[in-house]
This record gives C-alpha cells, sequence and structure tokens, in this order.
C-alpha cells in the first residue's frame, strides 16, 4: 500500500502543528499545510496530493474553498477532500460519506480508507 500524501488546509495554526506530528507520527506523507485558504489552494494545485484535509467547522471555512477544491476532484479522479470539523467530532469525506469520530486513530484510518477506495 502506497503511503497517503496528505495537504493540510487549517483555520487554527495550533491545530495544524497537532494534526501534522500525528500524521507523521503514522507514517502519512504531509505535503504541506497552509493557514490561508488562496495560498493553500495553490499548493494543492502545485503538489498533487492523494488527500486535502481542511479543518474548520462551516462558519470559519471560505465555501469557495470549498467549491474550489470540490471542482479539483472531477479534475483530478484520485483526489479526496476530508473536512475534519473539531466541535462537532465529524469527518466528512467528501463524495464517499460523513462519520463521528471519536479520537486520532478515526482520522488516521479515514486518511488511509481514502487512498485505497
Amino acid at each position: 500500500m502506497d503511503r497517503p500524501r496528505v495537504f493540510l488546509i487549517c483555520v487554527n495554526r495550533l491545530v495544524c502543528e497537532a494534526v501534522n506530528a500525528l500524521l507523521r507520527r503514522e507514517g502519512i506523507d504531509l505535503l504541506g499545510m497552509e493557514t490561508d485558504a488562496e495560498i493553500g489552494l495553490a499548493q494543492v494545485r502545485a503538489l498533487d496530493p492523494d488527500i486535502v484535509l481542511v479543518e474548520g467547522d462551516g462558519a470559519k471555512i471560505e465555501i469557495t474553498l470549498m467549491a474550489a477544491l470540490a471542482r479539483l476532484t472531477y479534475e483530478r479522479e484520485k483526489l479526496q477532500i476530508i473536512r475534519l470539523s473539531l466541535p462537532n467530532e465529524v469527518l466528512h469525506i467528501y463524495h464517499q460519506e460523513q462519520r463521528r469520530f471519536m479520537d486520532t486513530r478515526d482520522l488516521v484510518a479515514a486518511i488511509r480508507s481514502s487512498v485505497q477506495a
């Protein structure tokens, strides 16, 4: 199995650092992370990750970012978008499912299963 290549776009820099540490510990390649949506989207286009992990609730995520990422999933069939909503403890795996997460193992499992799909 190939190691998932993930790009992280976060609202909160502290969350970015924590998720970065978690992914590296789990052997998942983090290509980069960004708190600015526009810069993050440009980096996603340039780096071509398998998964874009977006942290934030609906009020804090720019609608234009999510719309642009959704368009990218049609241009790049292998691209998966996972939105992590910490206050609601929900993972939104776009075009597939929504599931509640209880701990970090659930996030790692969602990333790994997205690459295998």
